[in-house]
């Protein structure tokens, strides 16, 4: 399937900023995320109630983002993606896909650290599915502890991705997103016992009971 094409960062506010003040007006409490990687987007939403900027592209693709995010003084999740989704299909080799997850996060990371984002509020996702192919995903996530040593917390999201359908595929035909919670939770599992700090899901009450049973499995005796 061709990626979707991207949306400019006006139909973005139209989309976005009403949900976020409904949810703040509904749930004062809650926690609210905006996925973007565009300036004008993240300013407005962080305005609107929003904590945390999640930027699919690590702070790369607006030059503004990174002193907007420390400017802002909010949480920032920056993601791996290898090239854009059009490029996806054309991408090299990417040799050791953990070394190169790792180093190009911690660059990142520090980078935005040197233009006054806060340490601390700083989240690193390896981007599962963005740019890797599926014979990459299964040794990042294999290997996932070894993000740790980028020194920041980490979140991941494999929720119903395609690679938990190629696995699962019945006769060459991979299974559809609603057929993919108990691979996706399988998924999880290995990521809490890897030490992952944050899930991204679709399935909240599946997820946060899988949870519960890894967090017990890793707790001291």
């Amino acid at each position: 399937m061709a990626p979707s094409a991207a949306i400019d960062a006006e139909e973005e506010l139209r989309r976005v900023i009403p949900v976020i003040v409904e949810l703040k007006k509904r749930h004062p409490s809650a926690l609210i995320s905006v996925d973007t990687y565009k300036t004008a987007v993240a300013r407005a939403a962080v305005n609107a109630g929003a904590e945390i900027v999640n930027d699919v592209s690590g702070f790369r693709w607006d030059p503004q983002m990174a002193k907007t995010v420390a400017d802002l003084k909010c949480g920032a999740v920056l993601m791996h993606m290898r090239g854009r989704p059009e490029e996806w299909r054309n991408l090299p080799p990417a040799g050791d896909i953990v070394l190169l997850v790792k180093r190009e996060l911690k660059d990142w990371a520090e980078q935005a650290v040197v233009t006054g984002v806060r340490r601390e509020r700083i989240v690193l996702d390896p981007g599962f599915g963005f740019g890797k192919n599926f014979e990459q995903n299964y040794p990042l996530m294999r290997r996932f502890s070894e993000l740790q040593a980028a020194g920041f917390p980490l979140l991941a999201g494999t929720s119903r991705k395609s690679f938990i359908g190629r696995t699962l595929a019945v006769d060459g035909k991979d299974a559809l997103p609603e057929r993919r919670l108990y691979g996706t939770l399988a998924t999880q599992v290995a990521l809490i016992l890897a030490g992952v700090h944050i899930l991204r899901t679709h399935d909240v009450k599946a997820s946060v009971e899988t949870a519960r049973i890894a967090d017990a499995i890793l707790a001291p005796s």
